[in-house]
């Protein structure tokens, strides 16, 4: 491995580290890939016979992309930067020499991540706090989350001719995904309380979030989709039984988003089917704990376990693993590396995967703490500190469920 090469993965795998493996490994080029020099005398990229740059002048064509840009900005908003294509690094080097805004880059060719990062010293780039590179739109909302991209911002595209070519679907749902984002119309700016993941719940004075066309916020949580909520005016976020349908990366950017929106001083009450409790039904043989999680009754208490973790659509149940393999499996590894290798038998050829994640309460208090909440607590069945989160519309399925509860500091 070139020098030069090491050093641009070593930046990307900071928070990419699937990309920079991706790129590593990729060794062989299957188009046909070679340097010119364009008119202005700038290094210009040909990839089958086609010049990626203005064949003329790459840094003017990358000028003038920034200008298209900062023109646009007539009200001095926080903006976000999506960058299609990264070819030499033009565009890339310009926005960063011109703004400290936040700057995604996404390349999908992977043939000229490899040859760029190999011949292209992108390094005083890649260290930039604001700036992430991705290969796919799933990995450039990853780093927009961990950019703390939300909805008080505004989305920029760029790209150059070669790449809209080349990628005109991909670009024009981007740009569609962008002017969705930017339609701030959408967006709550007053007091209100949300419930998470209810379903076709609905209860007077409260917000509903979900993926479901019934949901007064219609928003996956498994795409990490900032919230459509300003800062600071949530009063009350409550959520049951939803967190353990999103894994680990996603509920992480979910906490965040909650705690971003949220008043300070106001109340997050979760709960969740309990891991502990389901390890420890499964040690005992306790098949009464798992009712009511199940869609698989029949099942040894093995698959009801593993499917307390990973479940499929109604009546399908979960995973199916031999009984002695999950009691060998159980008996010989630690809590995290058990939970791992249940959540390792997800079929993700399904259309629709339920339970993904296994969840108690050291793990949840750890991720809370890392979004900022304070006041921690694991708390009981309708007991929480909050008169209205006490109610019978709230708190459910008390056999099996944790429940935590926090706050956001004051100051």
């Amino acid at each position: 491995m070139s020098e030069l090469l090491k050093k641009n993965l070593l930046l990307i795998a900071e928070y990419n580290q699937p990309l920079a493996e991706k790129i590593l490994n990729h060794n062989e080029i299957t188009g046909e890939v070679r340097l010119e020099t364009s008119e202005s005398g700038d290094t210009n990229l040909v990839y089958n016979r086609e010049f990626v740059h203005d064949k003329v002048d790459p840094v003017y064509e990358a000028i003038e992309a920034y200008q298209r840009v900062s023109q646009d900005n007539n009200n001095g908003e926080k903006r976000v930067h999506l960058i299609y294509g990264l070819g030499l690094g033009y565009l890339l080097k310009r926005f960063a020499k011109k703004t400290d805004e936040k700057i995604v880059v996404i390349e999908p060719n992977m043939d000229i991540l490899r040859v760029i990062t190999e011949i292209v010293d992108l390094s005083e780039e890649l260290a930039m706090p604001n700036i992430r590179l991705a290969g796919n739109m799933p990995e450039a909302r990853k780093c927009m989350g961990k950019l703390s991209v939300n909805m008080s911002d505004t989305l920029t595209l760029s790209t150059i001719p070669f790449y809209y070519k080349s990628y005109t679907t991909e670009i024009n749902s981007i740009n569609a995904s962008v002017k969705s984002f930017n339609h701030k119309d959408k967006i709550m700016d007053k007091p209100c309380k949300i419930n998470i993941g209810p379903g076709i719940w609905k209860e007077e004075g409260w917000t509903t979030l979900d993926c479901y066309v019934q949901a007064d916020i219609q928003l996956d949580l498994r795409k990490c989709t900032p919230f459509p909520i300003v800062d600071n005016v949530v009063e009350k976020v409550f959520s049951s039984h939803c967190i353990e349908h999103i894994e680990d990366p996603h509920l992480e950017f979910m906490l965040k988003e909650v705690y971003r929106a949220m008043k300070p001083g106001g109340i997050l009450r979760l709960s969740c089917p309990d891991a502990d409790g389901a390890l420890e039904a499964y040690k005992n043989n306790d098949r009464d704990w798992f009712t009511g999680i199940c869609t698989r009754k029949n099942d040894s208490i093995g698959a009801l376990l593993l499917n307390t973790f990973v479940s499929y659509e109604a009546g399908v149940g979960g995973p199916q693993v031999p009984e002695e393999e999950v009691r060998k499996q159980f008996n010989s590894l630690e809590k995290d590396e058990f939970i791992k290798w249940c959540l390792s038998h997800v079929d993700r050829s399904r259309p629709y995967i339920a339970h993904i994640n296994a969840i108690y309460y050291e793990k949840l208090e750890k991720m809370l703490k890392k979004a900022g909440f304070v006041d921690i607590e694991k708390s009981s069945f309708r007991n929480s500190r909050d008169e209205e989160l006490r109610g019978i519309k709230f708190d459910m399925h008390l056999k099996v469920s944790l429940f935590v509860e926090c706050r956001k500091p004051l100051n």
